[in-house]
Formats: C-alpha cells, structure tokens, sequence
C-alpha cells in the first residue's frame, strides 16, 4: 500500500469552498462557488467524480471529472470529461497526479463510469497518455473569419472597412435567402421545446458525440452561471431543423454548437450566413470555432469563407472501461463528432 494512500480521499459536501479557493490560487482566476456548483453538483446528468489529496488537513490537489455523457449511435454513455486537475505549488513532483486520477478512475467506474474524454493541456498531455492509457484521437481544427482589422489600421478606418465588407456578406446572404425562401431564422435567448425532436434524429445519426437533448442544452447554456449565450435556431414549416450557439468572447463571435437535423450543408451555410451578417456590425473583430467530424463542419464553414486551419492547441482523448464494442470505435477520429462548446473553456 502506497504509504500516501491515506491522505486521497473523495469530495464530500462542506469541501466545495477549499478546492474553489485552491483552484483559483494554481490557475491564478477568480471562479465563483456558484460555477463550480453548475459544473460538478448541479448537472442535469448528475454529479461529477471528485478525488482529492490533503496535507495537514488541508486541500493540496485534485483530480476530477464532471458529467459529460457521451452518445454511441444513440446509446447514452455514462462518461466524464476531464478537467480542473490541480496540484499546489509545493506538493508537485509527489507524483499526485498519477495517483488521484487512478483512484478517482475505480472510484468512478464504481459508480457506473464507461469512459473519460477531455483536452489534456501541453503540461499533462505526456503524464495522461504515459500513466493513465488514455488514446490522443485528433487536434480539433480551427475556423476563422475575420469582420474588422483594428489592430491594423486603426478604428476610423476598420468602421469603413466593416460597412463595405458588410455589404458583400449582405448580399451573399440575400443570395442564400432567395435559394432558402421557405426557411426562418429565429435569434432568442432560449431554446425552443420542439428542438428535442431533431436531437434525437442528430444523436441517432452519429457514431460517437457528446450526448446533446433539450435539458443537457439548457443546462450548458441556458443556465451558465457566467455567461450569457445567443441562439440562432433555423425552422422550416414552423419546426426546428438547425441550430448555431454564439457568445461573446473578448473581441470575438465564439460558435459553440453547429447542428443540424440531417447535416444538409446549403442549410446550414445558410444559418451560418446569418450570423455572420448578425454580428459584422457589432465592435467584434473575428468569429471563431473549433471543432472535428468527418467533413460536415468543413463544408458548411469553406461554404461561408471561413479559413481553416487542420490543426489546433485543443487536442481531444480518452478511454473506455470495460466495453469491448465502445472501444473499438472510441480511438478512430472519423467516428467522432467534437464541437467548441463541449469543452469547458467556452
């Protein structure tokens, strides 16, 4: 028995304001106790898996994962997203890393855990490949659409830049519009109850995604204690047929979610369209996403003139407990559908 053994244990209610205190002292941030409660207690696929190692009594470390179910063909997979590992200052070198994701891993699969996924940083990437067999499956790739250049040239100039430049997407979009005349698009702050249908449809159709329904959607979005998210929902006859996700992030538009019920890319770059001529006229200088499937997303955002870059510093893996027929599938990239917002930095 490694004599440290002792000193891991598992969250338990009264520890929530150490570990937000210890979070914000490694990473330097000032997260609230109310985001750390949306992220690990109040999930709407229940509470995440919490490992702790303590010195003196006191919090020196963590490894964790919070709910994040993942879909396999329509099957709901019981899973958790890696995220917010922490190890004080003076504790690093004592291997806790290692030792708490491996607790925290057969505390979780315990308690019903099929597998983790996340988006190992530079520093832990070697550790969690070495030690903790996870599979590194693909580098989300990066779109990118410049609407200002005013770091270049100066406001004045980038205010005429934005008119003129919007006059081309206006018109791009008008173009569109004509082809998809029987076609809405409705901008709310909340998602509409008969989205549930498409979801189903979407989920159905994909090999391997984060499980995405109506409450799971409410909860990231909706819900979010700290920011506040754009819906761009595409109806056709009075139904739901897509969906885009925006948030303002610094300068920039940031998609988060790409749906649509049958992945029809004229649609799509239609809604997407949209918000380009939606946000050109806001202070923004660029709109982003980052995401990795088997070629949808490519077609949509080449489609609207965004670049693309093939790879990126967000870089997804994982593994799976136990299941012979999950795994086989989990480490090929072309099965996968990742988008922005299923990571926890958007």
């Amino acid at each position: 028995m490694n004599p440290n053994d002792d000193l891991m244990r598992e969250y338990t209610p009264g520890d929530e304001s150490d570990i937000v205190k210890l979070h914000n002292d490694v990473f330097g941030v000032d997260r609230t106790l109310a985001h750390w409660n949306w992220k690990f207690i109040d999930h709407v696929q229940g509470r995440g898996w919490i490992t702790l190692a303590e010195d003196g009594n006191e919090i020196v470390g963590q490894y964790c994962m919070m709910r994040n179910h993942l879909n396999f063909v329509g099957r709901e997979v019981v899973s958790g997203q890696s995220c917010d590992t922490m190890v004080r200052s003076d504790q690093r070198g004592k291997k806790w890393f290692t030792r708490l994701a491996k607790r925290n891993y057969e505390y979780a699969v315990g308690k019903g855990l099929e597998a983790v996924f996340g988006f190992p940083s530079h520093n832990s990437f070697p550790g969690i490949m070495r030690n903790l067999e996870w599979n590194r499956i693909f580098s989300l790739k990066y779109y990118s659409y410049w609407i200002g250049f005013r770091k270049i040239w100066g406001s004045k100039l980038d205010r005429v830049f934005k008119y003129l430049h919007g006059m081309v997407v206006g018109l791009k979009y008008l173009k569109m519009r004509v082809i998809h005349k029987d076609l809405e698009i409705v901008v709310s702050s909340k998602l509409p109850d008969e989205l549930e249908n498409i979801l189903n449809e979407i989920r159905e159709n994909e090999v391997l995604s984060v499980w995405k329904d109506l409450p799971y959607l409410r909860w990231r979005y909706e819900k979010h204690p700290d920011f506040d998210y754009t819906f761009h929902v595409l109806f056709a006859r009075g139904r739901p047929e897509g969906l885009i996700v925006t948030r303002v992030h610094g300068q920039s538009i940031a998609i988060c979610e790409v749906l649509h019920r049958t992945k029809n890319v004229s649609q799509t770059a239609f809604l997407l369209s949209h918000v380009l001529k939606y946000f050109h006229f806001s202070d923004d200088q660029s709109i982003k996403f980052y995401g990795y499937d088997s070629g949808f997303f490519d077609a949509v955002f080449s489609r609207c003139g965004f670049s693309i870059d093939t790879s990126s510093d967000l870089v997804f893996g994982g593994r799976v407990f136990g299941d012979v027929k999950l795994e086989k599938v989990f480490i090929f990239p072309h099965n996968w559908t990742v988008a922005y917002g299923d990571t926890d930095v958007i």
